[in-house]
């Protein structure tokens, strides 16, 4: 068995192997409504805990500075695998202050002698990477024999010390806006969100941002006692790289950034670049059924056909689904992005768009929905939206009105047919205080250039933002390929694969704008 008959057996049975990066502007809406019973004026900041919060945005040189490093004591898990907790602080900027803990797995090498540890992150941001690398744990150990490849919780997530906020989506409203409709019951739930989200959270829910999670990561090759971390990050986990490398460049070896994001692109600018993305992964989508006699959408006239009737149905009421739930169309758009994430997830939103049309059951788009917003079998929901919204906000700097995020959004709902009336909810970081950290991303001065990836249909992270990362990172390559989905390597493009495992083994830098056609 090769390597893609492997991946293709487990990504048969997968959920999602990427956490896509951001989808804020459907998923905030869904998400921020749940859980809220208070109100507030909408034009009031809201106020930060009252505890002892720093409010410094230094960067802390750990050559002047030394941040004391604890041991990881590892134990057996997973039968095969070792888990561990490392202990780090909570606020670089006080180093006497709260500890928190990161949680770790690792599978180590079967090579001797290594090339050290590969550190992976999934992104999201809210994406565990000890569930990941543990679910996934045939491929890491097919794929980097070579390597002691290391999965870590970022703070906030999973297994670390995590951050709280109400969650209960089954109980969501649908807020699903159409142009000129009233916005204003949104941010009065918003900071009514915020409120709760820092009263369960406390201190942490202010310091989940990237450039911590990067110097946590740090931490974790000082406890390893390397001198220098391969890393793998995707979508998100682009930032945390990017991060990584201009604070601590001398303790990069090799660098895959996979799914890049752009490094000026934060939640309140609202460009419609990441919305365009999806607008285009659905057309390719609709384009492949359009072209294949076989698909069941035919019937109603094509993909685009059946998404406006399916739309239509769900304008008029919600649809039933699994355990008595039921459908909503806020869900159903959602549902269809979830979808668009991966060509392997196509069929499922064909059979998904043929069910409600055809049967008025809306079960497929709702388990595509939940797929992407963290829902377990149980019914419960983990908090990886929580964290995709805490931390965006921590990184981003900028605090614009109610109206002037309610105009933006507008402008950006207008270039989106498919998706524009789940945009409209979005309400940035409204409710929350101006960020204590914001992102640092500078020139990187690497040993090695880091092997940026972007695909063409890539819908979450856009091919446009590739270059963007690697101008900002200075010490960079990009390498494109012209497939679907989000994420290349090891997940839905195989034209890349040689090239980038000549890159991890071999320190093998391809041409700066390389690019392949999947076969």
């Amino acid at each position: 068995m090769d390597f893609w008959d492997l991946y293709q057996m487990v990504e048969s049975s997968r959920t999602f192997l990427i956490t896509g990066y951001w989808l804020s502007s459907i998923l905030t809406v869904l998400f921020l409504a749940a859980g809220c019973s208070t109100t507030s004026d909408s034009n009031q900041s809201m106020e930060t805990p009252d505890s002892d919060v720093s409010t410094s945005s230094q960067l802390i040189d750990p050559e002047v500075s030394p941040i004391p490093v604890t041991e990881i004591a590892w134990a057996s898990c997973y039968q095969l695998y070792e888990c561990g907790d490392l202990e780090v602080p909570l606020d670089y900027a006080n180093l006497s202050g709260d500890s928190i803990s990161i949680g770790l797995v690792r599978i180590s090498a079967s090579v001797s002698p290594s090339l050290g540890p590969l550190l992976i992150n999934f992104g999201g941001p809210g994406a565990s990477g000890t569930e990941l690398v543990y679910l996934y744990g045939s491929l890491w150990e097919y794929a980097f024999p070579e390597f002691d490849v290391i999965g870590f919780d970022p703070r906030g997530v999973g297994q670390s010390t995590q951050v709280n906020c109400p969650n209960d989506l089954d109980d969501d409203t649908d807020w699903i806006l159409e142009d000129g409709e009233d916005v204003g019951a949104l941010f009065i739930e918003a900071r009514s969100y915020v409120k709760e989200c820092l009263d369960m959270s406390g201190n942490l829910a202010l310091h989940v941002g990237t450039n911590n999670v990067a110097r946590d990561m740090d931490q974790i090759r000082l406890a390893l006692g390397e001198e220098q971390i391969t890393y793998l990050g995707y979508s998100y986990g682009t930032r945390i790289g990017a991060v990584y490398a201009s604070l601590f460049p001398d303790h990069v070896r090799a660098m895959i950034l996979d799914g890049a994001v752009a490094p000026s692109d934060q939640i309140s600018t609202f460009s419609p670049v990441q919305g365009l993305g999806f607008e285009t992964a659905w057309n390719r989508f609709a384009k492949n059924c359009d072209e294949d006699t076989n698909c069941a959408l035919n019937e109603f006239g094509g993909a685009e056909s059946a998404f406006s009737i399916a739309d239509e149905l769900l304008t008029v009421s919600n649809l039933k689904a699994l355990d008595g739930r039921e459908l909503t169309r806020g869900e159903f758009h959602f549902g269809t992005a979830s979808a668009l994430y991966s060509p392997y997830s196509w069929p499922d939103l064909v059979d998904g768009l043929y069910t409600i049309i055809n049967d008025a059951d809306g079960s497929i788009h709702q388990v595509l929905a939940d797929q992407l917003s963290g829902r377990r079998e149980d019914g419960t929901y983990d908090n990886s939206q929580s964290v995709l919204f805490l931390v965006n906000c921590a990184d981003d700097p900028l605090r614009p009105s109610d109206k002037e995020i309610a105009s933006a959004i507008d402008a950006v709902a207008d270039q989106l047919p498919h998706f524009g009336p789940s945009f409209r909810g979005d309400t940035g970081c409204a409710g929350l205080d101006e960020a204590l950290d914001p992102l640092h991303i500078g020139q990187a001065d690497l040993d090695v250039p880091a092997l940026v990836i972007s695909m063409e249909g890539d819908p979450a992270t856009p091919l446009e933002w590739g270059p963007e990362l690697v101008e900002s990172m200075g010490s960079a390559v990009l390498i494109t390929s012209n497939g679907d989905g989000h994420g290349a390597f090891l997940t839905n493009s195989e034209c890349v694969t040689d090239v980038v495992f000549d890159y991890l083994l071999n320190l093998e830098v391809p041409k700066n704008g390389w690019s392949c056609e999947e076969p």
